[in-house]
């Protein structure tokens, strides 16, 4: 049986973690009985002694748990972070069907009983995020268990803030199977590129999925512009579906580039213009030059990366919404995303219904949209709530 470091909480902080998320934060602890280095095995307890749970530790982290089960007859140990990989894979599997793809995430953190812990496939590759250090001495398990299921190239992108939170350097490297970029893999009739080495996050968005279908299909025979394309996902499903013209904009040169490729490579490059910008400020030069579209997608970076953030966030998609009006033919549609978790629905709504009532215009509802089911949502977890998109369509 696995040795546990007993960690003992302060009296009233033990409502979060019973309830079920797996988060304990350091200033929450009373005690600790044993020494903790990151990967060290904890078992934790109230004052009362009751138990909360089991999990793995990281000293130099705010986040000191990471519980990984509420179940006092559960162990940690390699058989239940394998038993963990091989459900999150195989309730995916009928999701590749649905969605007619083989880009799928399936590993999402918590989400999955693995804190920290991201994987998106494409086709047999399989890109790995680790950002907990917790769980860095059962990375052999994880990944030898993607083996198992059918995944032998794993390449680990593991960059960013959230590394250094947690005291881990970045590591972008090829773990298993090592193969050429870019990466390929089919999202319905599309076939896209991915390159995770330089590319944000894993290298695709695979999570806008559901978002794309809404813009390609409303894009039939329209004139519509995608701004913050990144690699021209979107653009390309719109074009692939019937588009009469999309404009795609975007301030990388980079993710301009991966665009352009993904575009040829579906035979749509006739009917789509990229062009850098900035999607921020370019409503009045484009409203004074006479520029109009049928329909709108505005997906911008992450625009409340913290509680503090919300006021300025919540101005800046308004700023925007305001400002794809100003272009928006009459009868046009507008979806409008954010991918900040501390902006929530009320939020979201709000910021774009101000916009709205400012412009004397009236859009309907036509559907509200979240993350893919390959992106879980716990209930007891809000945080892997993150991605919330609005579908309107002006009212005649």
């Amino acid at each position: 049986m696995p040795q546990y470091v007993i960690v003992e909480l302060k009296p009233k902080e033990e409502h979060r973690p019973l309830a079920g998320h797996p988060w304990v934060f350091a200033n929450e602890v009373r005690d600790i009985q044993g020494h903790l280095s990151p990967g060290s095995l904890v078992e934790v307890r109230t004052r009362k002694g009751q138990f909360v749970g089991r999990g793995v530790a990281n000293p130099a982290s705010k986040i000191l748990v990471r519980l990984l089960t509420h179940d006092p007859k559960v162990q940690v140990d390699n058989g239940l972070i394998r038993q963990r990989v091989l459900s999150a894979v195989a309730a995916r599997q009928p999701l590749k069907t649905r969605y007619a793809t083989d880009g799928l995430r399936i590993l999402f953190g918590e989400a999955d009983g693995l804190p920290g812990i991201v994987v998106d496939t494409f086709g047999d590759t399989a890109v790995l995020s680790c950002h907990s250090a917790g769980l860095v001495p059962f990375l052999p398990e994880i990944m030898d268990a993607l083996v198992a299921c059918g995944y032998p190239h794993i390449y680990e992108r593991s960059a960013g803030d959230s590394r250094q939170k947690e005291g881990l350097a970045d590591a972008q490297l090829w773990r298993m199977g090592e193969r050429g970029f870019p990466l390929e893999f089919t999202e319905g009739k599309a076939k896209f590129f991915v390159y995770p080495d330089k590319g944000q996050k894993t290298g695709f968005y695979l999570d806008f999925r559901l978002a794309r279908r809404w813009f390609a299909d409303l894009s039939v025979g329209r004139k519509v512009l995608d701004a913050f394309c990144y690699a021209g996902a979107s653009s390309v499903q719109a074009a692939l579906a019937g588009a009469e013209s999309v404009t795609s904009v975007d301030s990388s040169a980079e993710a301009l580039a991966e665009a352009e490729a993904n575009a040829k490579a579906n035979g749509v490059a006739d009917r789509i213009v990229f062009e850098r910008q900035d999607a921020f400020k370019l409503w009045g030069p484009w409203k004074r030059e006479g520029r109009s579209f049928d329909g709108i997608l505005l997906d911008p970076p992450p625009i409340a990366r913290s509680v503090h953030d919300l006021p300025q966030g919540k101005q800046a998609l308004s700023r925007l919404t305001t400002g794809a009006l100003s272009l928006l033919n009459p009868g046009g549609f507008l979806i409008v995303a954010s991918c900040s978790h501390h902006l929530g629905w009320p939020a979201l709504e709000n910021s774009v219904r101000e916009a709205i009532e400012e412009s004397g215009r009236s859009f309907k509802v036509l559907d509200r949209i979240h993350q893919p089911e390959d992106h879980p949502v716990l209930l007891s977890v809000p945080e892997t709530e993150y991605l919330r998109c609005l579908v309107l369509k002006e009212m005649a």
